[in-house]
């Protein structure tokens, strides 16, 4: 490839990231991304949380005409990265769910009018109508990617929509592409490559050593008590995950009750609450937030001096991530995991409920199409709604598992969600124009609505934004809502409110039996499986816990990091005694012949802290060594061998395990 001089071009980058963010040069990682990305290739960058992914392609965006096209995975993301960029005089903006008609319909005036640099949306505007007639004339020179993780089943957090980007693409004349992530292992980097369709991507991974952070893992049954000291001996502000809702909220209590200053976040709380709980934590007027996986990108705040995990993410990607969120200041944090045998438990029940079978898949689609009276052979005339916990009580299984299998069926082309934004219902009109109040207060709600809508409502369900109708009538929503129902009672119209059901377009005629891939959904639960699997590895891992995370997204460290749980030995100590002579020596027989020490049944019984100080008893002895290419693995020494060719399978000599060795 014939070299191109970039140095002019990188300078003028260099010069907009000091007018407008007031940093002289790139971060470490940051000037090599940019620089593939002003040569106009397609790129992957994998740079670590707090390292600066958005500034890669904000900063090309001020350098040359034409629009950059963001997507990214959340509003709130979306929202505050627009006000940032907007505080440093870049103009920039959004479209999401959250907008009222009329705010959206002026956003697009304005960037079909070139007033914009940055555009921010979410995956699944890509592909709606209204996306695909207006995009192209944006005049997009970049297609961003953020969170490019997104699109890999391997990933942590997979979502469907992120599968049609490249169909997108191709929809707004083949711009140039730039995929970032925080977390990728090799397998999820060359899936981005393939599924995104990056043309000969210039890849760049910057390492994701923290070695201001202080990783540790508590094996606790009494997790308040743990929490309780972690949060009187770690001075400043940080946050507490938990894996759902309820368990936010059960947190959040407990910890209010302390005396603690606490907000909480999840997808359940109002947009409003949760912005404002952001808001207030991030300016230090709380010191801890609770909050599920919902809660963190493009947060900011450089002074979180602790992450504690209450529960375990579903994967170790997730886990560096958000517990990647503290110390971006550079100085001293602490990211702690805290689990028990419960939660290995809960989490592969969890797994096995949002894994449903074959059969599952197709009663869901079945129950579903008949609650909605469709017959076999024959199409909806309108989008119908799927009433999970319906299906999921004729079905008589998990809600989790209908949930998924609803989305197993959408990613098999069953059929596609109709996403209205939020504030907007669907709404039939039953009765004639003359049919609607002409006087009283109901009048002008009613003069509002045909105004509103167009002739097709009377045929089929017509979305409706109570924002827009709020702003025609001088009413107030809670008001319009009120008219809307008071209409339905009356059978004027036919009112499914905002939020009250999701709807969904069946694709095509409906089939006997939904055409379902039994291999696909056994592979989906395998990598499930999997991946809990690594966090687990990490949980249990007999070692330093910096060198276990570096070896698993593919970079070296040194053996040990002196400031982790194991480096420092904060555990349980374990003394080894003859008893478990056979014990160790099926240890180093594992060791020997690559397994895991998880694979061993004989093993199974004996408490995850004992199995970990016996393998490290045996790693300090001299018997097992660290495999530097599989972290949580081991191979076997010099001295493990001649202590296996001493003994005979079912027993050893005692002269070594013999001797009374205490294990931090």
């Amino acid at each position: 490839m014939t070299h191109v001089d970039i140095t002019p071009t990188i300078e003028r980058a260099e010069a907009a990231l000091s007018r407008y963010w007031g940093h002289e040069a790139f971060r470490p990682g940051q000037r090599d991304v940019v620089a593939d990305v002003l040569r106009g290739v397609d790129v992957l960058g994998i740079l670590p949380t707090g390292a600066g992914k958005s500034v890669c392609y904000q900063v090309p965006a001020l350098l040359e005409s034409g629009l950059t096209l963001v997507v990214s995975p959340l509003i709130a993301l979306m929202a505050d990265q627009v006000t940032g960029l907007r505080e440093r005089g870049i103009e920039a903006t959004w479209l999401g769910s959250d907008l009222s008609y009329g705010e959206s319909e002026r956003r697009w005036d304005d960037l079909l009018a070139g007033r914009y640099r940055l555009l921010y949306v979410a995956p699944e505007r890509l592909t709606s109508e209204r996306f695909r007639v207006r995009a192209p004339r944006l005049g997009v020179v970049r297609l961003a990617v953020d969170e490019a993780h997104c699109v890999s089943e391997w990933g942590h957090d997979f979502r469907p929509d992120y599968l049609r980007i490249p169909e997108a693409r191709e929809s707004l004349g083949n711009p140039q592409m730039v995929a970032l992530t925080a977390t990728a292992t090799p397998p999820v980097r060359r899936d981005i490559a393939k599924l995104l369709a990056l043309r000969h991507p210039a890849v760049h991974v910057h390492g994701f050593d923290r070695p201001n952070l202080v990783w540790s893992v508590f094996d606790d049954p009494d997790k308040p008590s743990r929490l309780a000291e972690i949060l009187r001996t770690v001075p400043g502000g940080g946050i507490v995950y938990a894996s759902t809702r309820r368990s936010v909220d059960a947190w959040a209590g407990r910890l209010r009750e302390a005396g603690e200053s606490v907000q909480a976040y999840h997808a359940g709380l109002p947009m409003r609450e949760r912005r404002d709980a952001q808001e207030a934590w991030t300016r230090g007027q709380a010191r801890v937030m609770v909050a599920t996986s919902a809660f963190g990108m493009g947060i900011d705040r450089a002074d979180v001096r602790f992450v504690v995990h209450v529960e375990p993410p579903a994967s170790l990607e997730g886990y560096y991530q958000e517990a990647g969120r503290a110390g971006r200041d550079g100085k001293a944090a602490h990211a702690v995991l805290l689990v028990d045998e419960r939660d290995r438990k809960e989490r592969s029940r969890r797994i096995s409920a949002e894994h449903p079978d074959t059969k599952s898949v197709r009663r869901v689609y079945e129950i579903a199409c008949s609650m909605a009276g469709i017959a076999v052979g024959t199409a909806p005339d309108a989008p119908f709604p799927i009433d999970e916990d319906r299906v999921a009580e004729v079905a008589g299984i998990p809600r989790a598992s209908v949930r998924r299998a609803i989305e197993l069926l959408e990613r098999l082309g069953s059929w596609t969600p109709l996403r209205l934004p939020t504030g907007t219902g669907l709404l039939r009109m039953l009765a004639p124009a003359t049919g609607f109040p002409a006087g009283g207060n109901d009048v002008r709600l009613a003069d509002a609505l045909l105004r509103t809508v167009s002739a097709e409502a009377w045929s089929i369900p017509w979305s409706v934004s109570t924002a827009a109708l709020a702003e025609r009538t001088g009413w107030t929503e809670a008001r319009v809502r009120s008219g809307l129902t008071s209409f339905a009672e009356r059978q004027l119209v036919e009112w499914t409110p905002p939020g009250s059901s999701e709807r969904w377009v069946l694709n095509g005629a409906r089939r006997l039996r939904a055409g379902v891939d039994p291999a696909t959904i056994r592979r989906s639960k395998r990598r499930a499986e999997a991946r809990f699997r690594d966090l687990v590895a990490y949980a249990d891992a007999v070692g330093c816990k910096r060198r276990f995370l570096l070896a698993y997204f593919g970079e070296s460290a040194p053996d040990r990091c002196g400031r982790c749980d194991w480096c420092t030995g904060r555990h349980e100590s374990y003394v080894a005694v003859p008893s478990d002579e056979i014990r160790l020596a099926a240890l180093v027989r594992l060791a020997d012949r690559g397994a895991s020490p998880d694979d061993e049944r004989a093993l199974s019984g004996i408490p995850a802290w004992r199995r970990r100080a016996m393998l490290a008893w045996l790693v300090r002895e001299g018997y097992l060594d660290h495999d530097p290419a599989t972290p949580g693995r081991f191979t076997i020494s010099r001295t493990g061998k001649r202590y296996l060719d001493g003994i005979s399978p079912d027993q050893g000599s005692r002269s070594s395990a013999s001797r009374s060795t205490t294990v931090p």
